[in-house]
């Protein structure tokens, strides 16, 4: 219902920007359609008023692309790639009201929060994910733990959430969340491309894993090959 009223806010702008997230990704494609131009998807820099780049292939390539001049840019911006701007007081925020058409088949019921005492996981400066290689989601207990010493965010590779071991919203990679923490602690997982395109932008990647030839090891910052649930115990101990 909201992208009516967005599309025709834009009829007095020249740009309209949305988060590339679960929300935007959901968002912005409907305005686009009602601006009848094509949306620039995962921005991730701005080369010019209308020239960008974005990542294709799962992030194995970096394309730039124009849009037209003369057409309203709608495009969903990736948030990863860009630093927290300053919460100074600067920034202003105009309150809009727009008479639009709204459609009459959906209506707003209401909005529910999740609710938890860990950091967010798009937010989080720390995060530690776990992999299929943790086994199940009783055992996925011990990620939770070492998320808890370290006060971080909790993560999951797509294996981990097809496997049934955590809920879908704590997905990190291409198909997930994007993320870019200052701290990375992968444990058990691979490395597919999928999930590393989610996690380039980390600072520091911290992989454990018994398999010293999986992928995550060739992105990582530290590696640290061995069986996580003897690892896993002794760094929290050492924490």
């Amino acid at each position: 219902m909201q992208a009516p009223q967005i599309a025709k806010l834009a009829d007095a702008y020249t740009h309209v920007f949305g988060p590339s997230t679960t929300f935007g990704k959901d968002l912005m494609p409907c305005v686009a359609a009602l601006l009848s131009v094509a949306q620039v998807s995962d921005v991730m820099a701005v080369e010019g008023s209308h020239t960008f780049k974005r990542p294709i292939y799962a992030g194995n390539a970096i394309v730039t692309v124009e849009a037209p001049a003369d057409h309203t840019v709608v495009a969903t911006i990736r948030t990863a790639s860009w630093p927290e701007v300053a919460r100074d007081g600067t920034a202003t925020v105009e309150n809009a009201s727009v008479d639009a058409a709204l459609p009459t088949h959906t209506r707003f019921v209401g909005l529910a929060a999740g609710k938890s005492d860990r950091p967010d996981l798009q937010s989080a400066s720390r995060v530690v994910s776990g992999g299929r290689g943790v086994g199940s989601a009783e055992i996925f207990k011990i990620i939770y733990d070492l998320a808890d010493k370290l006060g971080a965010a909790v993560g999951a590779s797509r294996a981990a959430v097809d496997a049934g071991y955590v809920p879908n919203e704590l997905q990190v990679g291409q198909t997930g969340k994007i993320i870019a923490p200052e701290l990375y602690i992968a444990v058990g997982i691979s490395g597919a491309i999928q999930h590393l395109t989610g996690i380039k932008d980390a600072g520091t990647i911290v992989a454990i894993n018994k398999d010293p030839e999986c992928p995550i090891f060739e992105v990582a910052d530290i590696g640290l090959v061995g069986d996580l649930f003897k690892l896993l115990p002794e760094l929290q101990q050492a924490l």
